[in-house]
This record gives structure tokens, sequence and C-alpha cells, in this order.
């Protein structure tokens, strides 16, 4: 029979031998997050594969608190303007480190931490001084959790960290968005105060938005929150659970019309962060959840709090794993994609994707011979080169022999990935994949973290096939590096979403390359309400470049002065039909 413990990862290694299962405690307990091992009696490992090489200088490994896994991945950002991508991840151990992309400490960094951060950081422009800051929190088994922001450097900006009023831990990633359209960024959080919780919106100085923050929650907050105008009433919305209910609050702190939902029958959110998406084609955005324990599933909301058509979807065991959106086949029809937990003995069925209406597509659910959870975050990428997008997830296993674990990728046929599954150091459980041009030589990477005992590890491969914004759909934990939840689609060029009117011609920029605080002109086909905005090379955005409603023929708007050279994509929104184009920055 299987033996549950709840120690040292290594010291349950050393003692035995064959395959070892990994979860982490739910967080409605009163010290969530703590690593459980069970000792599998039978083999349940399956082949992998080192057909992929790494890119030089990794994989690297730092120290981790062997009790408390890391959570959600990676982040990463452009710091120097080079074109390459510096690598941002925190411990367990009490650090946060940034790597540049040949493994080498970024200068500046590791920088200590008061206490554990278990999950991923978030980067963005916060403050509008032309250089990303990097948000992380942090927490003890309890209490003293803190909320810091950096700049590039590792320099801590002026009033942070924070420390909310109940002295809690601060749950899962920060978000990082405009909610009041000063251009300047929030930050959302939401902080434990066992058996309740309290949601913080920040500003870049480290004080509440308003009087009206925080506001408390029912329970205990778990996720990350997800940002939206979700009903195109013109107010940004906040979409955040706790342990028990999904809220749906305004920047005055109000709640919505139709909000909380609070679940029934004992189901309860743990772990995963709502995915924001126009699923039926109708512009106003779904908000799309699964939830944990037995009778839990998948749901997917309107915008006024009533269940879309055919949802929910019942799972037969819990899942931590926050539901991926995508448009899978690139037909402009978009699709969710779910995870479960794993089982003791035998196989599973671990990877659900349905149709809007709750239909389970042709090939799935996946199962898994080996019984695998699939409870990361899951990425959606083309990562072999066939202009199809595949599905990267994690594993629950490790083999005790070698300590190595396994990453998953199978087709949008529900077919594995040949050359996979990958294997590296360690469980990744709970951390999914990210795809990036790491290195800055247009094809694409994969970026994984992992655990084992007391040590993390940061591992980079590299595909061999080309990268760029129509490589992925979905491509790191909610979605972006800022964790803002909202699905975005890459083109209509290539996916045309349904009920949409198309841009006829794609956007092209004049000029291009083109240098900071220049002017950069575009062309509109048609008359329309019309978004512009630059995003990052990982999919954060810089700066909103025009809004309004404008006529046809040629437009300027200027670039940022303070813009680091670099490559960019712009993003042209016309009555919400998308368009976009890449955009390179030299000084």
């Amino acid at each position: 029979m299987a033996k549950t413990v709840i120690v040292l990862v290594m010291a349950a290694v050393a003692a035995c031998a064959g395959v070892m299962q990994i979860s982490v405690r739910d967080q409605g307990a009163q010290v969530p997050g703590v690593v459980q091992i069970e000792e599998r009696s039978e083999a349940g490992s399956v082949p992998g594969s080192d057909e992929l090489p790494y890119l030089p200088g990794w994989p690297v490994r730092v120290s981790s608190a062997s009790s408390f896994g890391p959570a959600r991945g990676i982040a990463l950002a452009d710091f120097d303007g080079d074109g390459k991508l510096e690598v941002i991840r925190p411990a367990t151990a009490g650090q946060i480190h940034v790597w540049k992309h040949d493994g080498t400490p970024y200068p500046g960094w590791p920088q200590t931490l008061n206490n554990m951060a278990q999950y991923a950081a978030s980067v963005a422009d916060v403050d509008l001084d032309g250089e990303y800051e990097i948000c992380v929190n942090t927490r003890g088994m309890t209490s003293g959790g803190k909320v810091y922001l950096f700049d590039e450097n590792g320099n801590l900006k002026p009033d942070w960290p924070f420390t909310g009023p109940a002295n809690g831990n601060f749950a899962s990633s920060p978000c990082l968005a405009d909610i009041n359209g000063d251009d300047t960024l929030e930050i959302i959080v939401g902080e434990r105060d066992y058996p309740i919780g309290h949601l913080h919106v920040l500003r870049y100085d480290g004080t509440e938005f308003s009087s009206a923050w925080p506001c408390s929650l029912d329970h205990v907050p778990t996720g990350t929150a997800a940002i939206a105008d979700i009903n195109l009433d013109g107010i940004t919305d906040i979409i955040y659970y706790s342990y028990n209910s999904v809220y749906v609050f305004q920047p005055d702190g109000t709640i919505l019309s139709g909000w909380p939902q609070t679940m029934p029958n004992g189901r309860n959110f743990s772990y995963q962060s709502p995915a924001l998406a126009d699923l039926d084609g109708d512009d106003t955005l779904e908000i799309v959840v699964a939830m944990h324990k037995n009778g839990g599933g998948c749901y997917v909301w309107r915008h006024d709090g009533t269940l879309a058509v055919g949802w929910p979807y019942g799972f037969s065991r819990w899942t931590y794993c926050p539901p991926t959106v995508a448009d899978l086949y690139r037909d402009g029809d978009l699709k969710v994609v779910c995870g479960l937990s794993g089982v003791i003995g035998g196989g599973a069925q671990v990877l659900y994707a349905f149709d809007d209406d709750a239909s389970v597509l042709p090939d799935f659910p996946y199962y898994q011979s080996s019984g695998d959870a699939a409870e990361g975050n899951i990425t959606v990428a083309d990562i072999d080169g066939d202009e199809d997008m595949e599905i990267i997830f994690s594993s629950n296993l490790m083999t005790t022999a070698d300590s190595m674990g396994y990453l998953y990728a199978i087709h949008h046929n529900g077919t594995l990935v040949s050359g996979w599954p990958l294997r590296t150091f360690g469980f990744t459980y709970m951390n999914g994949a990210t795809v990036a041009d790491v290195d800055g030589d247009d094809s694409l990477d994969i970026i994984a973290v992992s655990a084992c005992g007391s040590q993390m590890q940061i591992s980079i491969w590299e595909a061999g096939v080309p990268f760029n914004r129509m490589s992925w759909e979905w491509p790191t934990y909610h979605f972006n590096m800022a964790r803002t939840g909202l699905y975005e689609a890459a083109s209509v060029g290539v996916a045309e979403p349904k009920a949409r009117p198309a841009i006829r011609s794609g956007l092209r920029l004049l000029p291009n390359p083109a240098k900071p605080g220049q002017r950069l002109s575009f062309l509109l086909g048609r008359k329309g309400d019309v978004s512009l905005d630059l995003y990052d090379r990982t999919g954060v955005l810089v700066r909103k470049l025009a809004r309004g409603r404008m006529e046809p023929g040629n437009h300027d708007v200027f670039l940022p002065a303070d813009l680091s050279a670099g490559v960019y994509f712009v993003r042209l929104s016309l009555d919400r039909a998308i368009s976009s184009s890449k955009l390179v920055v030299q000084r």
C-alpha cells in the first residue's frame, strides 16, 4: 500500500525505489502548499526523451525550501534592451533570482526576501518610468507575507515592500493592470487572514488605490486576479476567487450585479485562476474557472453571473489546474483546456478540451497510462513547427533512481508529440511551461521550473522552430507576464473570430525599424473604434498608443521617448477585430 509522507522530498526519494507522486496541501488549510509525497507501489513511469537540446548555460539550480515547492512557472523580460530575455524566478528559500539568457546572474541579483516566495513573479512597467518593475509575493507558515516591487537592478522601489493589515500571507502571483485609465498599473493581490481574506488594489507607490480597499472575502484568497471590462460598460472589472466564491469587483470596491457566485456541495477554488475570453462571439467576456474537490469541474459564467449554455462540466476528481483558453484549431473558435489530478494506481483521463458549449472535443480527454496529474498551468503553442497548436502540461511523477520528472506535450488531436515527454530534474507539478524566444534568435524556446528536495531547477530547451506571435495561443501562466488572465487573439489574418468583422489589410507600421520618440504611422481601411497598443516580446502591455473613433486613412502616434531597444508587437483593435505587427525599436 502507498504510504503518505509530508517530509523533505529528498528524504522520501532516498528511502525507496521506483516512482514518487507529489501533491500539495489544499489552499483551504491553515497552512496550505505543503508538499505531500506518496510512494507508488507499481511502476508508473513512462519513457522520456532528451531529443531537445538545452539552451547554452542551462539548466540552472538554486536552493529551495524542501517542504514548499515552486508554483506557476517563470517570468521573462528584456531589461537591458539587447533583444534577449532575462529569466526571473523567486525561490521558497527566500530569494528572487534574475539570470541573463545564458544562465549567468543579472547584475544586482539575487535579492533576499523576508520569507518564502512560492509563486511566479509578475513583470511590467508599473510606474511608466520606461523600465520594468518586478513584483513578487511572499508567505510564511500562517503569517508574515509581504508584496515586493523591485526595479531592474534589484533595488526596492520607494515605499515597498507592502505589509497587509492582517500581516497575512499573499496568495499566488500578483496581477498588474491599469484599472482607472491613467496608464500606471495597479497591483492586485489577495491577503490571507485565516479563515477569511482581503483583496488589495495597490498603487505603484505602495498605497491602497482608494479608501474602498481592501475588500473583504468570505474565505481565504486563492489564485491570481484577472482584469478586463467583461460587460463592455467602460469600467474595468477585477475577477477574483476566495476559497468559496468568485467575485467581480469594480474599481470603487463595489461588486458587479450577479456576483459573487458561491459554490454548492462543498466545491472550492484552490490554486486555480480565472481565464477571460469571448467564447460565444458576443464581444462580452466569459469567466472560465475550475473547481476543487470531488464533484468539482469546469465552469463558464457570463458577465452577469449566469452560467453559459452547456456549462458546467463535472469532473470525477479534484483539480488545481487553472483553465486555458485557446484557438486550438486556428479556425476562430475558442476552446477551453483543463487538467485533473492524477491517480495512485493505473491510468487515468487527465486532460480535457472543450468546445464553447462544454462538449468534449474529439480525441479528448487525454488518457495518461501512468495516471499522471495535469494540474500545472497549461501552455498552447506550436512547438514542432507544423503550424498547428500543441498542448504542454506538467506531471506529478518522478522516478526515484535519477530524481527525474516529466514535461508532456500532445497535439491538438490528443496524440503525444514525437520526442516527448521531456525529462527534467525533480517534479514539474504545479509548474507549466512558458514559450518564448529567450536568446533572440527568432526560434522558440521552452522554459520549465521543477524541484526536488532543497533544490529548484530552471530548464530552457531549444525547440529549433520559428518563433513569432503566430507561434502561440496561451504562452505562460495567466497569459502574460503582467498576469492579467485575458486571452488575446494572435491575428485575424489566420483565425477570424466568429461574428466579428475583419481588418481587411494587415497592420502596417512606418517606419519599421523605428526609434524611441519617433512618429509612427498606421493605415485604417475603414472607420471604427480603435485601440492601438504596444506590447513587449513576452506579451506585457508597454503603452496604450491610441484610443478613440477614427476615420479611414493614415494616422500617426508617437512612440514613448524612454522606450528601450528591442522587438515589440503593436496590436490594433478596430471595432474589436484584431491585427498585429512586429515592430523593431533601435536606439
